[in-house]
């Protein structure tokens, strides 16, 4: 069981950290299994799994800016950059590609974590009117943050949730058991739980047009009580744990993947069009 958990940390890291997106909305690769994608990196999970926690970490001067992965705009007018101030204070900011010029801080993109450039990843829509920036918050919560670029300023973007469009009935039964303790609470480590959020990663993956891109978005959950199997239709897949300790309830593993297309909509809100399975190259 721990080898299964380590696997999924692995994958997901994995993820984040490639340049190249493994899906594609199209349909062009076959389903991705969720069983024969563990059975095949699970004799390396023991081994990354130190990897996938590291933080990334670079040593900037006062004053000195890089640009991130992706970071420049496709017309060339605009890049994403991380760096230090001349006080040393740390963050990303949003710069004029051409004069070189910060025009403002981008302080929704979690920063604590990470501090290499190559750690945040940028995703521009193809007129440069939008960008998507991801970074981890944790080491196993991956966030993605969609900023509008209009008059030289950048503007925060609803960023559109995946799972309770793909499986409502998941979403239901966390609901029907208190409400999920997700990675991002402040008492996450204290606080009584019956559904548990224990690893998270959602990033834009491609842009089909200015207004429509699609999220690659996975989740592995903890689930006491109830078996939530049904609730995951073709999106994911539930193990019940054969190590229950001294608990007298059933304890489950979820993992939850899928990818969506959206769409962006006026004043800066955000709809999930459609979803289905991730697909994968075999």
């Amino acid at each position: 069981m721990n080898d299964r958990i380590n696997t999924e940390r692995v994958r997901i890291f994995s993820r984040f950290q490639s340049s190249s997106p493994a899906t594609s909305f199209d349909g062009s690769y076959p389903m991705k299994q969720i069983q024969s994608r563990i059975r095949a990196v699970v004799a390396l999970s023991l081994a990354l799994v130190a990897h996938a926690g590291a933080t990334a970490m670079y040593d900037y001067k006062p004053g000195q800016f890089l640009v991130i992965d992706g970071g420049t705009s496709p017309d060339k007018k605009f890049s994403i950059v991380s760096g230090e101030n001349k006080a040393g204070e740390f963050g990303l900011y949003l710069r004029d590609a051409r004069t070189k010029k910060l025009i403002g801080q981008l302080e929704e993109v979690a920063i604590d974590l990470d501090s290499a450039p190559d750690a945040y990843h940028a995703h521009w829509a193809p007129d440069s009117k939008h960008v998507g920036v991801s970074s981890r918050a944790d080491r196993h919560l991956t966030r993605d943050v969609i900023y509008r670029i209009e008059n030289g300023r950048a503007y925060v973007v609803e960023t559109p949730q995946l799972m309770c469009r793909a499986v409502p009935e998941f979403c239901a039964l966390q609901k029907g058991l208190g409400g999920a303790l997700t990675l991002d609470s402040d008492d996450y480590y204290d606080k009584a739980w019956k559904v548990r959020q224990n690893e998270s990663f959602s990033e834009i993956t491609k842009w089909i047009s200015p207004t429509r891109f699609v999220v690659s978005e996975e989740s592995q959950w903890q689930v006491k009580e109830r078996d939530p199997s049904a609730t995951l239709r073709q999106y994911g897949e539930a193990e019940k744990s054969e190590d229950e300790g001294d608990e007298s309830v059933a304890l489950y593993h979820v993992w939850f993947d899928a990818e969506g297309e959206c769409e962006l909509l006026p004043n800066d809100k955000s709809q999930v069009l459609n979803t289905q399975p991730q697909k994968t190259k075999e």
